[in-house]
C-alpha cells in the first residue's frame, strides 16, 4: 500500500515529533510494529522482511527515494509504504516511521540487518510482555557480520513501548527516552551493512567523511565525529588517518564525559591501539594501552590488546595478566549478556579465546620449563635419601593434572638424568584480528 506525502519541513517536523510522543490509547491496537527506513535497500531488504513477517504485526516503511525495486519488495511483504523525499537527516526520517506505527511496541531494524532465533521464535513477545510496567525498551544482541564472520557483538536498543522514544542526531542517529530497559534472550540481529565490495566501501566512505566533515564545520565541537571519521579510516585500513582522528577524540575525552554518561566512547582506545600495532609502533601501542586499562578497567578488548601486545614486547607478564583477564571476562560475558552493557566489544570470539589460552600456556610451559632445570640441578646436589621422594612427589604432582612426566634417578655418583625432556614452544607471530569497524550507523 502506498502513501504519498509531502516533504519535511521545519513546520512539519515539530508536528511530526508530537505525533512520535504519543502513547497508545486503543487497547485492540497491533501488539508490535517495525518500523524501517529505507533507500535503494533491495541488496538485502527480502531477507530482513522474511525474518520479521510472522513476528511483528505491522511493517512500516518510510522509503526516501529508493529507484531500485526496494518499494515493489516491501509491498510484496505487505508493508505499509510512505514517502518522504531524502533529507540528509537520519533521525528525522527514523522519527517519520515510528510516527506511523499503531502497535504497543515499536521494534526498529534496518534493511541490511537480519532477526534471527536462538529457539522458538515466540521469545520477543512473550519478552515484551514480561518488560515491567515502569520500563519502556527491550535490548537486544547485534552482531556485526563479515566474509560470513562475526567481527563485533554489542547490546543495541531496538524495541520501545510507542511514544517513549525520539531518535537525535543527524547521521548517527540515536534513542532517547527516560525509562529503562530490558535484556531479552533467545534472538539477535546479524547486520550485514558493512559486508562490502572494494566500490561499496568506497562510496560508503566519501558518503560518511564528506557529512562528518560538514558537521564539524558547522560545529567545531561536535567531537563525535572524530570518533567516527576514526572508525572510518579503521575499515578502509587506513591507520595513520585513523590513529590521527582517534587521537583528537581523546583530547576531548574529559569534554565528552562531562556532558552525560556515556557520550565519550570508550571502544576508541582499542580502535587506537590496534591501529598503531598495525602501523609497528610500539611505543604509542604501549602508551594507550596503559591509557585505556587505566580508564577502562575490566574491559575484554583491551584485555585481549594487553595479551597481544605482551606477546610482541616480549613481556611474560603482561602476557599473563591479559590473557587471564580476557579468560575471566569471556566466561562472565557468555554467560551473562547483560554484563556487556552497551559496549562495542570486537574480541567475544572463539579465536581471540583460543589465541589468550594458548600464549598463557605457552608462557606457563616455559615457566614449567626453567622450574624443572632448577629442580635437576638442585637434584644433583641433594643427598640420595631425599631424591627419590622428591622425584615422586614431582611425578604424582603432574600425573594429577594428567601431565606425563618420566624421571630416571641415577645412582650415586653417576651423572643425573634430566627429570624431563621438554620442547620449548615459541610464541607466535600477533594475532591479526579484523578492524575495528562497524561501530557507526552510517
Amino acid at each position: 500500500m502506498k502513501k504519498k506525502n509531502p516533504g519535511s519541513s521545519v513546520k512539519k517536523r515539530k508536528r511530526l515529533l508530537t505525533v512520535v510522543g504519543s502513547k497508545p490509547s486503543d487497547k485492540s491496537a497491533p501488539f508490535l510494529s517495525a518500523c524501517m527506513m529505507v533507500k535503494n535497500e533491495e541488496k538485502y531488504l527480502a531477507a530482513c522482511l522474511k525474518s520479521i513477517k510472522d513476528i511483528v504485526d505491522e511493517i512500516i516503511v518510510v522509503d526516501t527515494g529508493s529507484e531500485d525495486k526496494t518499494v515493489e519488495i516491501a509491498e510484496s511483504f505487505g508493508a505499509k509504504i510512505y514517502h518522504h523525499p531524502w533529507t540528509g537527516d537520519f533521525s528525522l526520517h527514523r522519527n517519520q516511521t515510528i510516527s506511523y506505527a499503531t502497535g504497543k511496541w515499536i521494534f526498529i531494524i534496518d534493511a541490511d540487518e537480519e532477526l534471527l532465533f536462538d529457539g522458538p521464535t515466540t521469545v520477543m513477545k512473550e519478552g515484551l510482555k514480561k518488560v515491567p510496567a515502569n520500563l519502556d525498551v527491550g535490548i537486544i544482541e547485534l552482531k556485526d557480520v563479515q566474509k560470513k564472520q562475526v567481527v563485533m557483538k554489542f547490546n543495541t536498543a531496538r524495541l520501545f513501548r510507542r511514544g517513549t522514544v525520539e531518535y537525535q542526531g543527524i547521521i548517527h542517529n540515536q534513542p532517547q527516552t527516560k525509562g529503562g530497559g530490558v535484556f531479552i534472550k533467545g534472538m539477535y540481529l546479524n547486520h550485514y551493512g558493512y559486508d562490502l565490495t572494494p566500490e561499496e566501501k568506497q562510496v560508503k566512505f566519501d558518503r560518511t567523511s564528506s557529512a562528518l566533515h560538514i558537521r564539524l564545520e558547522k560545529n567545531p565541537k561536535d567531537y563525535s565525529c572524530y570518533f567516527y571519521l576514526s572508525q572510518i579510516h579503521a575499515n578502509c585500513f587506513e591507520h595513520t588517518e585513523c590513529v590521527k582522528y582517534g587521537e583528537e577524540y581523546l583530547k576531548h575525552k574529559d569534554e565528552l564525559k562531562s556532558t552525560g554518561d556515556g557520550n565519550f566512547n570508550r571502544s576508541i582506545y582499542f580502535t587506537v591501539i590496534h591501529n598503531y600495532m598495525k602501523l609497528g609502533n610500539q611505543e604509542k601501542t604501549k602508551e594507550w594501552l596503559m591509557a585505556g586499562l587505566a580508564e577502562v578497567p575490566g574491559d575484554i578488548d583491551l584485555a585481549l590488546s594487553a595479551c597481544e601486545f605482551g606477546v610482541w614486547a616480549n613481556n611474560p607478564e603482561l602476557t599473563v595478566s591479559g590473557a587471564k583477564d580476557f579468560i575471566s571476562l569471556y566466561d562472565q560475558f557468555i554467560k551473562n549478556p547483560m554484563a556487556k552493557l552497551n559496549r562495542f566489544i570486537y574480541s567475544l570470539r572463539p579465536e581471540a579465546l583460543a589465541y589468550c589460552t594458548m600464549n598463557l600456556a605457552i608462557v606457563q610451559l616455559k615457566e614449567g620449563t626453567k622450574a624443572i632445570e632448577l629442580f635437576n640441578k638442585a637434584l644433583t646436589e641433594t643427598p640420595p635419601q631425599f631424591q627419590s621422594g622428591m622425584v615422586k612427589m614431582l611425578q604424582d604432582s603432574l600425573a594429577a593434572e594428567n601431565v606425563p612426566v618420566h624421571v630416571n634417578v641415577s645412582p650415586p655418583g653417576e651423572k643425573q638424568s634430566p627429570v624431563a625432556q621438554r620442547q620449548v614452544l615459541t610464541p607466535p607471530t600477533n594475532l591479526s584480528l579484523p578492524q575495528s569497524v562497524g561501530v557507526g550507523r552510517y
